[in-house]
C-alpha cells in the first residue's frame, strides 16, 4: 500500500473508516503518522486538506466553502443527509461498530408509524414499496461509506462505519 493507492481512493470522495474491511489497508496506511503527514503535504500543494478525525479520513478543499459551494454540497448530499436523519431517528444511539440488520430497520420503521418519516422515504426513493426503498436506503449508505455489508451467513447484516460521525455532525449542525 502506498500514497498513490490511498490517493486514488480519497480522490473519489470516499470516507475511509478505520473499522472498514474494504478499506482496511488504506486506513492502516493513514494511521501511520509519517504516511498521513506526507500525504497531507502533497494534498496541500494540490489545494486540498487531508483530514483525519474520530477514526475516519477524507479530503476537503483548502479554503472555506462560500455560500454557493455550500449550497451545491448540500444539494449533492441531500439524500444521504436525509438517510442519516432517518437512521438516527430510528436508532438514536447507533454508533460506529454496531451491526445493523435490514430486517431490524424494517421493524423499527414499521413501529415508528411516522407520516413525516414515510414522506422522507418517498421523497428520497420515489416509491412507496417498502422493500425496494429499504434496499435503496442501505445501498446508498453503503455507497457513501457509512455502512459496509458484513461478510457473514446473514445477508442483511451491515457494519456501521466510523464515517457515520461525519454525516451526523452535518445533520446536527443543520438542525441547530
Amino acid at each position: 500500500m502506498g500514497l498513490d493507492e490511498v490517493f486514488k481512493v480519497l480522490s473519489k470522495g470516499v470516507l475511509i473508516s478505520i473499522n472498514s474491511q474494504k478499506y482496511a489497508d488504506e486506513a492502516r496506511f493513514l494511521m501511520a503518522e509519517d504516511n498521513f503527514e506526507e500525504l497531507g503535504r502533497i494534498m496541500k500543494k494540490l489545494g486540498f486538506i487531508l483530514n483525519g478525525e474520530n477514526g475516519y479520513f477524507y479530503l476537503s478543499k483548502k479554503e472555506k466553502m462560500n455560500d454557493a459551494e455550500l449550497q451545491a454540497f448540500m444539494n449533492n448530499h441531500k439524500n444521504i443527509l436525509l438517510c442519516i436523519a432517518i437512521l438516527k431517528q430510528l436508532f438514536p444511539y447507533l454508533e460506529s461498530g454496531t451491526v445493523l440488520k435490514q430486517t431490524d430497520f424494517i421493524v423499527a420503521l414499521k413501529q415508528k408509524e411516522d407520516a413525516l418519516l414515510e414522506q422522507k422515504f418517498e421523497y428520497v426513493f420515489k416509491t412507496k414499496d417498502l422493500k425496494d426503498s429499504v434496499e435503496r436506503f442501505f445501498d446508498l449508505l453503503e455507497k457513501n461509506s457509512i455502512l459496509e455489508k458484513k461478510e457473514s451467513d446473514s445477508k442483511d447484516e451491515y457494519l456501521v462505519l466510523r464515517a457515520l460521525e461525519y454525516y451526523t455532525k452535518i445533520v446536527q449542525s443543520t438542525v441547530a
